[in-house]
């Protein structure tokens, strides 16, 4: 860890109104480049991203942030706009980690686009640094000399492949050895057990906390909006309402067509379950409470839209009040996902809800390009 300690309510690091969170800097920690970490390039981390014109792919993590200031040079304060019950959000994680001020100041705002060097050979704490780096090909590693721990890492070097598919993925680990370890592989089960019979590698499943779900667009995606197209508007009491996913007997209805156990068998087989939670693990966080998706009802599926007003027309697609619930469902190109998405497309047949389907490049869907209509981020 980067910190002393994880902060709590029991410790003093986070106050008795969940509005603030103090983390305090580990004594010693040094960037790959041999500069010391400090809280000032929190503060820079927190600018960066929460500017709107930087495009931060993961913007969402620094929310309902006041303030975040330096009270010192390792101590850093996170002052939220409203109580966080979970408030390791900001600087925690692969998703909003701490940037490197004498690296990336000067790439603020628009500029960000424009800072090539920065973003394709970033300095960090992390146990390797980046020697090359090619865009959906290739990264190299080297061990950091300046790593924290001195008896890590194990490696002096690591490529890391990708810019391929998973299927290539798991056949240059498991048929031709050309690459020691392959992660998170969305390859159908059937194929896997294939390839694993060449017997140069093996299949190891594991569950850990990520989990494959669906997004749902809260805001209204209408073009005719301009800049207003899918943002909220009023904070909680967003005022810029989805037509019908706002309505939650429309989403319930949506999950509870959704037989998850066919996904799991046809797409993931031991390497899958069930889970209704973003958050399954660990236990203290865990929750039951949303456990009835854990086995599909059509009936009472069409009994809450019938009950909500949403009424079949002559194509059998629901509607009220003019709209029709047609949805517009996106994913990156992987071959389980996308059959995933054609066993959804049916399963919402069977409740008048029409679905279009598309499916993007991950490079481009996962992508932080703030001028593409097709990243995950715009619920287009």
């Amino acid at each position: 860890w980067l910190a002393e300690e994880i902060p709590t309510v029991a410790n003093g690091g986070i106050s008795k109104d969940l509005t603030t969170i103090t983390w305090k800097i580990k004594k010693g920690i040094k960037w790959s480049d041999g500069s010391a970490l400090t809280a000032d390039d929190a503060v820079f981390t927190y600018k960066y991203c929460s500017n709107p014109d930087t495009g931060c792919t993961q913007s969402n993590y620094w929310n309902d942030i006041k303030s975040v200031t330096a009270v010192n040079s390792l101590t850093v304060k996170v002052e939220f706009t409203v109580p966080k019950p979970f408030p390791y959000a900001p600087f925690v994680g692969y998703n909003a980690p701490i940037l490197q001020k004498a690296q990336f100041d000067g790439c603020q705002g628009a500029k960000a686009q424009e800072c090539t060097e920065q973003n394709f050979n970033p300095i960090g704490t992390g146990p390797f640094k980046v020697v090359d780096f090619k865009p959906n090909d290739v990264i190299v590693f080297e061990a950091n000399p300046n790593y924290r721990d001195a008896s890590k890492p194990a490696f002096n070097k690591m490529v890391f492949k990708g810019g391929g598919d998973a299927v290539s993925a798991a056949r240059a680990v498991l048929e031709t050895s050309e690459m020691d370890y392959a992660w998170n592989l969305q390859v159908e089960p059937e194929i896997l057990i294939k390839m694993e019979k060449a017997g140069k590698g093996k299949v190891v499943s594991a569950f850990g906390t990520s989990v494959e779900r669906l997004m749902v667009n809260f805001t209204n995606p209408d073009p005719s909006l301009g800049d207003k197209r899918a943002e909220y508007i009023g904070g909680n009491n967003n005022r810029n309402a989805h037509p019908y996913l706002s309505d939650y007997n429309v989403r319930r209805a949506l999950s509870l067509a959704i037989d998850r156990q066919v996904l799991v068998d046809a797409g993931y087989g031991k390497a899958g379950k069930i889970s209704c939670n973003v958050l399954p693990a660990p236990a203290i966080y865990a929750s039951s409470a949303n456990d009835e998706c854990k086995t599909p009802n059509v009936a009472e599926a069409n009994r809450l839209l019938d009950a909500a007003g949403w009424k079949r027309g002559s194509d059998g697609i629901r509607k009220k009040n003019g709209v029709r619930i047609s949805i517009l469902y996106q994913t990156s190109t992987n071959s389980v996902r996308q059959a995933t998405q054609a066993f959804i497309k049916e399963m919402w047949k069977q409740i008048g809800v029409e679905t279009e389907l598309r499916n993007l490049s991950a490079s481009v869907f996962f992508g932080g390009d703030i001028g593409s209509p097709d990243t995950y981020q715009k619920f287009y």
